[in-house]
């Protein structure tokens, strides 16, 4: 059975990836001959779907380790410094002591060390972190961090499908372009309504691409993540 965060941070991701196939399904008004043929375009499919996922995933992580170099670190070590002030003092003073207790790990006051040694704070943080995700596996009783979680790998998986997306795009776009082309060249008609269609329909799907698969659409989740992992230790 699919689990709920591979469906949607890995799974609907590519699904959104191969939206133009399915206008190209709809140019070419593609019909299966036969019941045998149908269920193995599924399979076909499905298996695509599955390793698409897959690469999806990988190429998530690879852009989230470049996106973190950008941000000045991981969203989580961020939240948990002091010199950041992502939160309030306070609140980050009686979280640094409650994970220290927890762990063992560091300091209760970590705000020397990350003048002196920031690199060192970090993995302390990291750790810090790693045994907080440890304690909230339990995604019936953490929901609100479980939605997070997976909010934030379906954009960050998005963002690393965003090259082949473009790509993908602009292959449909010449494909369909093409067949209208050689369509006029024998038949001396005008372009079709449903090649229209498509392309206002691949324009739009580029336009998500460009417009709302950015940064900083990744950027507020990832952080509103981290804060409720951090938080968490109070649960």
């Amino acid at each position: 059975m699919i689990s709920k965060y591979k469906l949607n941070a890995r799974i609907y991701p590519t699904l959104i990836l191969l939206l133009p196939v399915l206008l190209i399904a709809i140019y070419f008004s593609i019909d299966y001959e036969s019941i045998y043929t149908a269920i193995g375009g599924l399979g076909l499919f499905a298996l695509l779907q599955f390793v698409l996922s897959e690469v999806g995933r990988d190429r998530g992580k690879k852009a989230e380790t470049k996106l973190w170099e950008e941000w000045g670190g991981t969203p989580s070590a961020q939240i948990l410094r002091h010199s950041d002030q992502i939160i309030d003092p306070h609140t980050t003073s009686r979280l640094h002591k409650k994970l220290f207790e927890s762990t063992g790990i560091g300091f209760e006051d970590m705000s020397e060390l990350e003048v002196s040694d920031p690199k060192n704070a970090d993995t302390i943080y990291a750790a810090w972190c790693g045994h907080l995700r440890e304690a909230t596996r339990d995604t019936s009783k953490h929901r609100l961090l479980f939605q997070e979680n997976i909010s934030y790998g379906f954009r960050r998986n998005l963002w690393g499908l965003k090259k082949p997306a473009i790509i993908l795009i602009a292959i449909t776009a010449s494909t369909i372009a093409f067949a209208e082309y050689l369509q006029i060249q024998s038949n001396g008609n005008l372009p079709s309504l449903i090649s229209a269609l498509c392309f206002i329909g691949l324009l739009l799907i580029l336009l998500f691409w460009l417009l709302i698969i950015k940064k900083s659409w990744i950027k507020s989740v990832a952080f509103a993540y981290a804060e409720r992992l951090t938080r968490s230790i109070n649960s």
